[in-house]
């Protein structure tokens, strides 16, 4: 408040100052001396009205500054949850593609893991899409426990996730994998009291240098992650043949 007052009364101060030299000036042309009171009165009107006006102002810009400032905010949330799946906070189909697009400068390193959950549609059939939902959000909480930080994760498809291991290589996103697969076998998910239904991924791992760049490797990863299935569910599957690496190549993207 007290600074708000000292930068009305100097924003004021040109004002009585110009208001006093007009009063000598009026004295020069007419010869005749303003009066005590109406000088005073001159002095203070541009003050008595000017500081009331400018803290006016000066609080409408800070009320309008205020509004852009959570305009923005509102903006910025609402680009993020574009972006984002609704039920799981991760990335969706579209920005996880974006990013791992992005992507295609960074060194040869970047690894892809593509994993679903083995037999989802049974939870859903026997115990109700409810009950499906809170496995999915387990299987989340699990994949985010078993990367870093700054490793990107998309909800790709309805019970289809893929995580992208920057900097990793194959030996460590086999690592990653194994773990991802191990604490979602791990999960303790209770659909109905007493009763414990198991929970289990299928995930395929692959590399950008296998087949030249990300979009090329997502889809490698997701080839192994049907192979996973194909062969016993619950496992991890990083390497095949020549001929997948081509179908891989030439495959339509996702």
């Amino acid at each position: 408040m007290l600074a708000k007052l000292v930068k009305s009364v100097l924003i004021c101060m040109p004002c009585v100052l110009g208001a006093y030299f007009l009063l000598m000036f009026i004295e020069y042309l007419t010869g005749t001396p303003p009066t005590v009171t109406g000088t005073i009165t001159a002095i203070l009107i541009p003050v008595i009205i000017g500081i009331p006006v400018l803290f006016v102002i000066e609080g409408q810009a800070e009320r309008l500054s205020f509004a852009v400032l959570q305009l923005d905010d509102m903006r910025l949330e609402a680009e993020d949850r574009a972006k984002r799946d609704s039920m799981t906070g991760l990335y969706n189909h579209q920005h996880f593609m974006d990013e791992i697009r992005a992507s295609e400068g960074d060194r040869h390193k970047g690894s892809l893991l593509v994993l679903d959950i083995d037999k989802f549609k049974n939870i859903n059939d026997s115990f109700g899409h409810q009950k499906g939902d809170e496995a999915l959000i387990s299987v989340v909480k699990a994949v985010r426990a078993s990367v870093r930080g700054n490793d990107i994760i998309g909800r790709i498809g309805g019970e289809e996730f893929a995580v992208y291991l920057q900097d990793a290589s194959k030996s460590e996103a086999r690592i990653v994998a194994n773990r991802i697969r191990e604490n979602v076998e791990a999960i303790m998910f209770e659909p109905k009291k007493g009763l414990l239904a198991a929970l289990t991924v299928s995930i395929g791992v692959a590399m950008k240098r296998e087949v030249g760049n990300m979009v090329h490797a997502l889809r490698l990863a997701d080839m192994r992650m049907y192979e996973a299935k194909n062969t016993g569910r619950n496992r991890v599957v990083h390497s095949g043949s020549n001929a997948e690496l081509d179908r891989a190549k030439t495959d339509t993207p996702a």
